[in-house]
């Protein structure tokens, strides 16, 4: 039973991604876990050879391993996904009778034909491979989080928290309501009421490695801190390129596979921009980038800073209404130069975007141009992805909630003045989790 409960947790609470989808697949998962899936050699038996059916009222899910707010059945969590990270098994909800052990000769001396012996295991992640720094959602609409943008020519592209796929951005020179910048440092230990880990000496290990001890943030409200101190944390961020100066341990916080630094020099699939990242936009009240104007206000490409490095921009039709992105991601708008002068209009034309050399398939810079880091660590592929929480941030109030979880790429090494990063995507998932635990 202790066997059946923990495999049935572990193998549910992998799934778990804050959508109703994810609610649907911890199930399936539990399943094949009990049924064997599509092996029924596989398949677990009680009694030796009598084979084991699943229950989903074997399943209960909750915001936190103690289940304080109350365990939901599978039915009431599909209502209400968006902040569940934990499973409970007990084995004495599943049908059958599989936690009955018949007493074959006790009960010839007493009265007790058998006694049940069932399991109860609780599972989900206790850490996230989250930088511990935060930012405003630059949603102009915040009951609209992902819209279509509307460009020439009938290509609508997909924004979200107010960011658009492929764009550089100056990762500390953005805000929402204020004409001057708003960012965050994350306590990466500790969720309100508990909190004040904001010294370097605690920040400085997590930010090498992109990780927090929390174990769920989207919903959740942070203990923050404003400005980001990037003076004391730029060579942590920087071990992604091998650049720590002894601050990381480089086990722990290995350098990237790619460490090639995709700085005006390095850029051959379009002209050279101004700038290594789009340019701040002359808006009242609002710090974003020219490349966040609606068209026809925004600039040329020249004025954008490199794209496509990492990620290229998202048809607004790919995107369903209540379903995560697929595991292997939107099927982006085409490396063509029509859909460069639609979605960026006029400027520096694009020469010819990267292909694969094995499947001839448009691939972006860093899979294609590579450099390896210079030492005896072999490096870990997409440590330069920073996943950041995303936060609702009122006009006239602190900060609340993280709304998403935003992808950043480190196009070239964090310095003083910014962290140049391309936006990649966000997501209502906890796929920024690490691996699942037991709690119980």
């Amino acid at each position: 039973m202790q066997t059946l409960a923990d495999n049935v947790a572990i193998a549910a609470a992998r799934k778990l991604n804050g959508t109703k989808d994810g609610i649907s697949d911890a199930l399936a998962a539990a399943r094949d876990v009990v049924e064997g899936g599509t092996d029924s050699t596989a398949r677990m038996r009680y009694q030796y050879s009598e084979p084991m059916l699943f229950s989903d009222i074997g399943l209960k899910f909750a915001n936190s391993p103690d289940g304080a707010g109350g365990w939901l059945s599978a039915d009431a969590a599909k209502f209400s996904p968006e902040e569940l990270a934990y499973v409970k098994v007990d084995t004495n909800d599943f049908s059958g009778g599989y936690s009955t052990v018949r007493l074959m000769f006790t009960q010839l001396l007493s009265n007790v034909p058998s006694f049940k012996v069932p399991h109860v295991t609780v599972a989900g992640r206790q850490r996230l491979k989250l930088t511990p720094l935060a930012l405003c959602a630059m949603s102009k609409d915040a009951s609209n989080p992902l819209e279509a943008r509307e460009n020439p020519s009938g290509y609508s592209e997909l924004t979200e928290y107010g960011f658009r796929r492929g764009i550089s951005y100056n990762l500390l020179k953005l805000s929402p309501n204020t004409s001057t910048a708003i960012n965050y440092v994350v306590d990466p230990i500790s969720l309100p009421p508990k909190g004040g880990n904001f010294s370097t000496s605690i920040l400085g290990p997590y930010v090498c490695t992109g990780t927090v001890e929390l174990p769920k943030v989207i919903g959740q409200t942070l203990n923050l801190q404003s400005d980001f101190p990037i003076n004391s944390l730029v060579n942590q961020l920087n071990a992604r390129f091998n650049l720590s100066s002894g601050q990381c341990n480089a086990v722990a916080a290995p350098p990237d596979t790619n460490v090639k630094q995709f700085s005006l020099a390095n850029i051959a699939w379009m002209n050279i921009p101004y700038d290594q990242v789009a340019d701040t936009a002359p808006t009242p009240g609002r710090m974003e980038t020219i490349a966040d104007l609606d068209p026809p206000n925004d600039q040329s490409p020249t004025h954008y800073g490199p794209l496509w490095v990492f990620a290229r921009p998202v048809p607004w039709s790919a995107y369903t209404a209540g379903h995560a992105e697929p595991a292997s991601g939107y099927t982006p708008f085409e490396a063509n130069q029509a859909v460069w002068n639609a979605l960026y209009r006029t400027g520096p034309v694009l020469k010819g975007y990267p292909k694969d050399a094995k499947t001839g398939l448009d691939s972006p810079p860093y899979l294609t141009q590579i450099v390896k880091p210079a030492s005896n660590y072999p490096g870990v592929a997409y440590r330069r992805v920073l996943n950041i929480p995303l936060l609702d941030c009122p006009a006239d109030s602190a900060p609340g909630k993280v709304l998403a979880i935003g992808r950043f790429f480190m196009t070239v090494p964090a310095s003083t003045t910014g962290v140049h990063a391309e936006f990649a995507g966000a997501t209502l998932q906890e796929e920024a989790a690490g691996a699942v635990e037991l709690y119980q």
